[in-house]
Protein backbone atom coordinates (compact mmCIF):
# COMPACT_ATOMS: atom_id res chain seq x y z
CA UNK A 1 0.00 0.00 0.00
CA UNK A 2 2.76 2.39 0.86
CA UNK A 3 4.59 1.72 -2.36
CA UNK A 4 1.50 2.31 -4.51
CA UNK A 5 0.93 5.72 -2.91
CA UNK A 6 4.53 6.78 -3.45
CA UNK A 7 4.45 5.95 -7.13
CA UNK A 8 1.63 8.46 -7.66
CA UNK A 9 4.04 11.34 -7.17
CA UNK A 10 4.54 13.16 -10.45
CA UNK A 11 6.29 16.29 -9.27
CA UNK A 12 10.06 16.33 -9.29
CA UNK A 13 12.58 19.07 -8.85
CA UNK A 14 16.25 19.68 -8.27
CA UNK A 15 17.77 21.71 -5.47
CA UNK A 16 19.72 24.75 -6.39
CA UNK A 17 20.79 27.78 -4.41
CA UNK A 18 22.01 31.01 -5.95
CA UNK A 19 23.87 33.91 -4.40
CA UNK A 20 21.51 35.98 -2.31
CA UNK A 21 21.74 39.65 -1.43
CA UNK A 22 20.02 41.04 1.65
CA UNK A 23 17.71 43.94 0.86
CA UNK A 24 18.43 46.37 3.67
CA UNK A 25 17.01 49.37 1.85
CA UNK A 26 13.39 48.58 2.73
CA UNK A 27 13.23 50.31 6.11
CA UNK A 28 10.76 53.01 7.05
CA UNK A 29 11.28 55.53 9.85
CA UNK A 30 8.51 55.57 12.47
CA UNK A 31 8.09 58.61 14.61
CA UNK A 32 7.57 58.28 18.38
CA UNK A 33 5.55 58.68 20.49
CA UNK A 34 2.41 57.28 18.84
CA UNK A 35 -1.20 56.69 19.81
CA UNK A 36 -2.64 53.19 19.93
CA UNK A 37 -6.09 51.71 19.54
CA UNK A 38 -6.42 48.79 21.95
CA UNK A 39 -8.64 45.75 21.48
CA UNK A 40 -8.17 42.83 23.87
CA UNK A 41 -9.74 39.37 23.96
CA UNK A 42 -9.57 39.05 27.74
CA UNK A 43 -7.77 41.77 29.69
CA UNK A 44 -7.93 39.92 33.00
CA UNK A 45 -6.65 36.64 31.59
CA UNK A 46 -4.12 38.22 29.23
CA UNK A 47 -2.85 41.55 30.57
CA UNK A 48 -1.48 43.64 27.70
CA UNK A 49 2.27 44.21 27.95
CA UNK A 50 4.05 47.41 27.08
CA UNK A 51 5.44 47.22 23.58
CA UNK A 52 8.95 48.60 23.10
CA UNK A 53 9.46 51.63 20.89
CA UNK A 54 10.41 50.91 17.30
CA UNK A 55 12.26 53.36 15.08
CA UNK A 56 12.28 51.38 11.86
CA UNK A 57 10.66 48.32 10.35
CA UNK A 58 11.84 45.69 7.91
CA UNK A 59 9.93 43.71 5.36
CA UNK A 60 9.40 40.11 6.44
CA UNK A 61 8.13 37.30 4.25
CA UNK A 62 6.04 34.18 4.86
CA UNK A 63 6.93 31.00 2.98
CA UNK A 64 4.18 28.39 3.26
CA UNK A 65 5.48 24.92 2.44
CA UNK A 66 2.54 22.68 1.52
CA UNK A 67 3.73 19.19 2.33
CA UNK A 68 2.86 15.74 3.64
CA UNK A 69 4.55 12.89 5.49
CA UNK A 70 4.14 10.45 2.55
CA UNK A 71 5.43 12.93 -0.04
CA UNK A 72 8.80 11.53 -1.16
CA UNK A 73 10.07 14.86 -2.57
CA UNK A 74 9.10 16.96 0.44
CA UNK A 75 12.27 16.44 2.53
CA UNK A 76 14.25 17.91 -0.36
CA UNK A 77 12.04 21.00 -0.33
CA UNK A 78 12.45 21.30 3.43
CA UNK A 79 16.21 21.51 2.91
CA UNK A 80 15.71 24.49 0.59
CA UNK A 81 13.47 26.19 3.16
CA UNK A 82 15.99 25.47 5.93
CA UNK A 83 18.86 26.97 3.91
CA UNK A 84 16.83 30.07 3.11
CA UNK A 85 15.99 30.48 6.79
CA UNK A 86 19.69 30.30 7.66
CA UNK A 87 20.39 33.05 5.14
CA UNK A 88 17.54 35.44 5.93
CA UNK A 89 17.00 34.75 9.64
CA UNK A 90 13.99 36.44 11.24
CA UNK A 91 13.07 38.17 7.98
CA UNK A 92 11.84 34.85 6.62
CA UNK A 93 9.05 32.99 8.42
CA UNK A 94 8.38 29.39 7.37
CA UNK A 95 5.10 27.58 7.92
CA UNK A 96 4.89 23.91 7.01
CA UNK A 97 1.27 23.13 6.10
CA UNK A 98 0.37 19.45 6.05
CA UNK A 99 -2.72 19.08 3.88
CA UNK A 100 -3.99 17.11 0.93
CA UNK A 101 -3.45 13.54 -0.25
CA UNK A 102 0.10 13.05 1.02
CA UNK A 103 -0.79 14.23 4.52
CA UNK A 104 -3.47 11.59 5.03
CA UNK A 105 -2.55 9.06 7.75
CA UNK A 106 -2.38 5.32 7.17
CA UNK A 107 -4.44 2.94 9.26
CA UNK A 108 -1.28 1.10 10.37
CA UNK A 109 2.49 1.22 10.03
CA UNK A 110 4.82 4.22 10.21
CA UNK A 111 2.39 6.87 9.01
CA UNK A 112 -0.56 6.73 11.38
CA UNK A 113 0.11 10.19 12.80
CA UNK A 114 -1.83 13.20 11.51
CA UNK A 115 -0.49 16.77 11.18
CA UNK A 116 -3.54 18.08 9.32
CA UNK A 117 -5.41 21.11 10.70
CA UNK A 118 -8.68 22.80 9.89
CA UNK A 119 -6.88 25.93 8.72
CA UNK A 120 -4.41 24.00 6.60
CA UNK A 121 -7.18 22.05 4.90
CA UNK A 122 -9.11 25.24 4.15
CA UNK A 123 -6.09 27.03 2.70
CA UNK A 124 -5.01 23.97 0.72
CA UNK A 125 -8.41 23.77 -0.97
CA UNK A 126 -8.77 27.51 -1.50
CA UNK A 127 -5.35 27.91 -3.15
CA UNK A 128 -5.79 24.80 -5.26
CA UNK A 129 -2.74 22.86 -4.10
CA UNK A 130 -2.51 19.65 -6.13
CA UNK A 131 1.13 18.60 -5.93
CA UNK A 132 3.48 18.38 -2.98
CA UNK A 133 5.79 20.02 -2.31
CA UNK A 134 4.33 23.40 -3.30
CA UNK A 135 5.16 26.80 -1.91
CA UNK A 136 3.25 30.04 -1.56
CA UNK A 137 5.27 33.18 -0.83
CA UNK A 138 3.28 35.93 0.87
CA UNK A 139 0.26 34.50 -0.99
CA UNK A 140 1.20 36.85 -3.81
CA UNK A 141 -0.05 36.26 -7.34
CA UNK A 142 -3.40 34.76 -6.43
CA UNK A 143 -5.25 33.67 -8.44
CA UNK A 144 -3.28 31.87 -11.09
CA UNK A 145 0.34 32.70 -10.26
CA UNK A 146 0.66 32.03 -6.55
CA UNK A 147 1.97 28.45 -6.39
CA UNK A 148 5.77 28.36 -6.49
CA UNK A 149 7.89 25.24 -7.03
CA UNK A 150 10.73 24.72 -4.53
CA UNK A 151 13.33 25.40 -7.22
CA UNK A 152 12.00 28.97 -7.50
CA UNK A 153 11.74 29.72 -3.77
CA UNK A 154 15.19 31.29 -3.56
CA UNK A 155 14.55 34.00 -6.13
CA UNK A 156 10.96 34.66 -5.12
CA UNK A 157 11.85 35.10 -1.46
CA UNK A 158 14.65 37.54 -2.31
CA UNK A 159 12.29 39.56 -4.53
CA UNK A 160 9.63 39.70 -1.82
CA UNK A 161 12.14 40.80 0.82
CA UNK A 162 13.25 43.69 -1.40
CA UNK A 163 9.78 45.24 -1.35
CA UNK A 164 9.29 48.20 1.02
CA UNK A 165 7.16 47.47 4.10
CA UNK A 166 3.82 49.27 4.40
CA UNK A 167 2.99 48.10 7.93
CA UNK A 168 4.90 46.80 10.93
CA UNK A 169 4.04 44.03 13.36
CA UNK A 170 5.16 43.43 16.93
CA UNK A 171 4.33 40.20 18.75
CA UNK A 172 4.71 39.39 22.44
CA UNK A 173 3.74 36.04 23.97
CA UNK A 174 3.32 34.98 27.59
CA UNK A 175 2.95 31.37 28.67
CA UNK A 176 1.92 29.73 31.94
CA UNK A 177 3.57 26.32 32.25
CA UNK A 178 1.05 24.98 34.79
CA UNK A 179 -2.21 25.95 33.08
CA UNK A 180 -0.63 25.93 29.57
CA UNK A 181 -2.34 29.26 28.95
CA UNK A 182 -0.83 31.11 26.01
CA UNK A 183 -1.44 34.82 25.49
CA UNK A 184 -0.45 36.34 22.16
CA UNK A 185 -0.38 40.13 21.80
CA UNK A 186 -0.08 41.60 18.29
CA UNK A 187 0.61 45.27 17.65
CA UNK A 188 -0.08 46.39 14.08
CA UNK A 189 1.65 49.65 13.24
CA UNK A 190 0.48 51.50 10.14
CA UNK A 191 3.50 53.17 8.53
CA UNK A 192 1.44 53.98 5.41
CA UNK A 193 -2.22 54.91 5.14
CA UNK A 194 -3.86 51.89 3.53
CA UNK A 195 -7.38 52.35 2.18
CA UNK A 196 -8.10 48.62 1.95
CA UNK A 197 -9.67 45.86 4.02
CA UNK A 198 -7.01 44.18 6.14
CA UNK A 199 -7.20 41.02 8.21
CA UNK A 200 -4.95 39.60 10.91
CA UNK A 201 -4.27 35.87 11.24
CA UNK A 202 -2.51 34.28 14.21
CA UNK A 203 -1.39 30.64 14.18
CA UNK A 204 0.72 28.23 16.21
CA UNK A 205 3.62 26.20 14.78
CA UNK A 206 5.87 23.53 16.28
CA UNK A 207 9.37 22.31 15.38
CA UNK A 208 11.62 19.39 16.38
CA UNK A 209 8.86 16.81 16.00
CA UNK A 210 10.46 13.41 15.37
CA UNK A 211 8.18 11.31 13.15
CA UNK A 212 8.75 9.18 10.03
CA UNK A 213 8.82 10.77 6.57
CA UNK A 214 8.86 9.27 3.08
CA UNK A 215 11.96 10.21 1.08
CA UNK A 216 13.37 9.68 -2.42
CA UNK A 217 16.71 11.51 -2.13
CA UNK A 218 19.56 9.56 -0.52
CA UNK A 219 21.46 12.83 -0.02
CA UNK A 220 18.73 13.99 2.35
CA UNK A 221 18.30 10.75 4.27
CA UNK A 222 17.52 7.03 4.04
CA UNK A 223 15.17 5.74 1.34
CA UNK A 224 12.26 5.10 1.26
CA UNK A 225 11.63 6.14 4.88
CA UNK A 226 13.44 8.49 7.25
CA UNK A 227 12.19 6.97 10.48
CA UNK A 228 13.61 9.66 12.78
CA UNK A 229 12.85 12.66 10.54
CA UNK A 230 12.70 16.08 12.23
CA UNK A 231 9.59 17.99 11.18
CA UNK A 232 9.95 21.75 11.64
CA UNK A 233 7.65 24.78 11.39
CA UNK A 234 4.58 22.52 11.41
CA UNK A 235 1.24 24.34 11.46
CA UNK A 236 -0.47 23.08 14.62
CA UNK A 237 -3.55 25.26 14.90
CA UNK A 238 -5.04 28.62 14.03
CA UNK A 239 -5.42 30.82 17.10
CA UNK A 240 -7.74 33.15 15.19
CA UNK A 241 -10.19 31.93 12.59
CA UNK A 242 -8.36 30.54 9.53
CA UNK A 243 -9.05 33.73 7.58
CA UNK A 244 -8.42 35.96 10.58
CA UNK A 245 -10.14 39.01 11.99
CA UNK A 246 -10.64 42.47 10.55
CA UNK A 247 -8.19 45.18 11.58
CA UNK A 248 -8.83 47.81 8.90
CA UNK A 249 -11.83 48.70 6.73
CA UNK A 250 -11.73 50.43 3.37
CA UNK A 251 -12.94 54.00 3.65
CA UNK A 252 -11.88 54.28 7.31
CA UNK A 253 -8.67 55.99 8.41
CA UNK A 254 -6.05 53.71 9.90
CA UNK A 255 -5.00 54.24 13.51
CA UNK A 256 -1.30 54.69 14.12
CA UNK A 257 -1.28 51.45 16.06
CA UNK A 258 -3.75 48.67 16.80
CA UNK A 259 -3.22 46.06 19.54
CA UNK A 260 -5.12 42.79 19.62
CA UNK A 261 -4.65 40.00 22.16
CA UNK A 262 -5.62 36.33 22.03
CA UNK A 263 -5.84 33.60 24.65
CA UNK A 264 -5.57 29.89 23.97
CA UNK A 265 -4.67 26.73 25.86
CA UNK A 266 -1.75 24.80 24.44
CA UNK A 267 -2.58 21.23 23.47
CA UNK A 268 -1.00 18.67 25.80
CA UNK A 269 0.65 17.00 22.80
CA UNK A 270 2.56 20.15 21.86
CA UNK A 271 5.99 20.87 23.35
CA UNK A 272 5.83 24.50 24.40
CA UNK A 273 9.59 25.01 24.14
CA UNK A 274 9.42 24.05 20.46
CA UNK A 275 6.37 26.14 19.57
CA UNK A 276 6.11 29.58 18.00
CA UNK A 277 3.30 32.02 17.34
CA UNK A 278 3.09 33.47 13.84
CA UNK A 279 1.00 36.54 13.01
CA UNK A 280 0.42 38.00 9.57
CA UNK A 281 -1.68 40.75 8.01
CA UNK A 282 -3.12 40.41 4.53
CA UNK A 283 -5.14 42.36 1.97
CA UNK A 284 -8.59 40.78 1.96
CA UNK A 285 -9.19 41.56 -1.73
CA UNK A 286 -6.03 39.86 -3.03
CA UNK A 287 -5.09 37.67 -0.01
CA UNK A 288 -1.51 39.01 -0.35
CA UNK A 289 0.34 39.06 2.96
CA UNK A 290 1.79 42.50 3.69
CA UNK A 291 3.73 41.68 6.85
CA UNK A 292 4.46 38.70 9.10
CA UNK A 293 6.23 38.05 12.39
CA UNK A 294 7.17 34.98 14.43
CA UNK A 295 7.87 34.75 18.16
CA UNK A 296 8.61 31.69 20.31
CA UNK A 297 6.05 30.70 22.91
CA UNK A 298 8.80 30.61 25.54
CA UNK A 299 11.90 32.78 25.69
CA UNK A 300 10.89 35.87 23.73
Amino acid sequence: MIQSRATKITLSFSIFLTTLIFAFSGCDKIEEPYSATLEVADTAACPVPEFPQVTQTQKRVLLEDYTGHTCVNCPEAAVIAHNLKNIHGDRLVILSVHAGYFSEPYSSGLYTYDFRTEAGNIWNQFYGIIFNPSGIINRKGYPGNHIVSPAAWTGKVSTALAEPPVIDLQLITTYDTESRKLCSHVNTRFTTNLNINLKLVVVLSESKIIKPQKNSNIEVGPKPDIVDYEHNHVLRQAITLPWGISIAVEGTSNPESLIKSFKTTLNEEFVAENCSVIAFVYDEATTEILQVIETPVIGN
